[in-house]
């Protein structure tokens, strides 16, 4: 094994290999980017008739983060010399750093929870695989457009190169778009809002049994944030703050008509009040 290291160390040197890296490792930053911005926008901009907000700093910590795990990745697959190498080793490198970093996560020593996050990142293999292939041909390609002799063509094909990569991060971020179910589950939220400062009808439908101090908001401007929960399948963690600085949190399933919103409380974060 160490032996077999020493060999692919030798085979080039570290400005040869920094050739493919540096490249790979910068586009790999790019399809982060494009894919978290892709991801935090589209709801936004998709339903303009819902108050939605835009949290920056988790949308601008989330991209920090990718990008630079996503250059991490690059460098890593790009680092191998032969291609065959560089897809399975970096795949498996990279494979087992996320199996870390969800180690370290849970902050747990149980042995069940450690075998969980094992299993859980051995499906990624095989799209970590495709990603290192397409970073490492990222990287390719790049290179072979900075040896094209002729300006003019070189700045046209490494426009379109850059806006391929691009749309890689782009596509599964627009994908992300919420589909019919949950605009109508956040559109309920919204009516029942809306109509509360005038229909005292629609107010028993409204959590005001675990948040009180809700109706003395109504009619308050707010903005509703929403992303998928990570406990509850089927479920969106909803956050409405209100410009007065009040503060209401929810969980909210997507799966059926939503009659009563109960299942709320106040504060940034959900807790369970029983």
């Amino acid at each position: 094994m160490l032996q077999s290291l020493k060999q692919i160390y030798r085979q080039e040197s570290p400005a040869e290999r920094s050739q493919r890296m540096v490249p790979a490792a910068l586009y790999g930053a790019l399809v982060a980017t494009a894919y978290v911005w892709a991801l935090s926008l589209v709801n936004v901009y998709s339903f303009p008739d819902l108050p939605l907000g835009m949290d920056w700093l988790r949308a601008i910590g989330t991209w920090i983060g990718l990008a630079v795990a996503f250059a991490l990745f690059g460098a890593i697959a790009a680092w191998f010399t032969e291609e065959y190498a560089g897809i399975v080793g970096g795949a498996l490198i990279f494979t087992a750093l996320l199996a870390i970093w969800f180690l370290i996560s849970a902050r747990t020593q149980n042995s069940s929870i450690t075998a969980q996050s094992i299993i859980t990142t051995l499906p990624l293999i095989g799209v970590n695989m495709l990603a290192a292939w397409g970073l490492r041909w990222a990287a390719r390609r790049h290179i072979a457009i900075t040896h094209e002799k002729d300006p003019g063509n070189r700045r046209n094909q490494m426009l379109k190169h850059i806006g391929i990569i691009l749309l890689i991060g782009l596509i599964p971020g627009l994908f992300a778009r919420w589909d019919r179910p949950i605009e109508r589950t956040i559109g309920q939220l919204h009516e029942l809002l809306q109509a509360a400062p005038s229909d005292e009808s629609t107010r028993a439908r409204l959590p005001l049994r675990q948040v009180p101090a809700l109706q003395d908001h109504f009619g308050v401007d707010y903005k509703i944030y929403a992303r998928q929960s990570a406990v509850a399948v089927g479920t969106m963690d909803v956050t409405v703050r209100f410009e007065d600085g009040f503060v209401m949190s929810c969980q909210l399933p997507v799966a059926t008509e939503i009659q009563f919103i109960t299942t709320c409380s106040e504060g940034e974060k959900f807790i369970a009040v029983r």
